[in-house]
């Protein structure tokens, strides 16, 4: 079965940056704040415990992602059979701490795998990728961090054909494949339409 991949940002995709919800359920004095209520609620739901990871982070998750944008996504990765591959600096927590999160929405059986951030990748890939690069797109071409990190994985993965990241921050290397939500904004209906039709096209 043909595989397809979504490589995933959340700040500016699930969570719009202007979205600070977050701050009005957390408080320093545990009788004010509404974390530990959630803390309960989510452990009887889902058998997890929420409560070891930051609970800014837990917050952020379940207050401040757009929960329109979290339902086109898993539209897209439903009608695609797509599967996520992270690319956002969320990564820096861990693959389990994220496919806890990403169980909140229930798109914890999408979540295949993250990137590798550029400090970790072999610098002869990365020398490659930018001279191909320059060769395709002229000697003043730029190749940003995070299309070196999903080039690297697509390096590793050659059976995966049909991609497409989603990113609020313009992605140089990317070409066809690419989905801009803008600073600021979020996944929207046009967002899952061009993310469709580029995980649907025949090449």
């Amino acid at each position: 079965m043909e595989r397809k991949i979504v490589f995933l940002d959340i700040d500016g995709v699930l969570q719009p940056g202007h979205s600070q919800n977050r701050f009005d359920h957390i408080h320093h004095d545990e009788e004010k704040s509404d974390m530990p209520d959630l803390y309960r609620s989510l452990e009887n739901k889902f058998q997890i415990d929420y409560s070891k990871y930051n609970q800014y982070d837990v917050a952020a998750v379940f207050f401040d992602w757009d929960k329109e944008s979290v339902n086109l996504l898993k539209l897209t990765l439903s009608l695609t059979g797509a599967k996520i591959v992270l690319s956002s600096d969320w990564r820096r927590g861990g693959f389990e701490r994220m496919k806890d999160f990403f169980t909140i929405y229930g798109l914890e059986k999408y979540y295949l795998d993250d990137t590798k951030f550029r400090k970790d990748i072999a610098q002869d890939f990365i020398d490659q990728a930018k001279a191909k690069h320059k060769e395709e797109k002229g000697e003043k071409a730029y190749l940003d961090e995070r299309s070196i990190e999903i080039l690297e994985w697509l390096s590793r993965n050659p059976d995966v054909k049909k991609w497409v990241a989603i990113d609020d921050m313009s992605l140089s290397g990317l070409d066809r494949h690419f989905v801009l939500t803008g600073y600021g904004h979020r996944f929207g209906w046009e967002d899952a339409e061009k993310s469709i039709r580029i995980l649907s096209r025949k090449k």
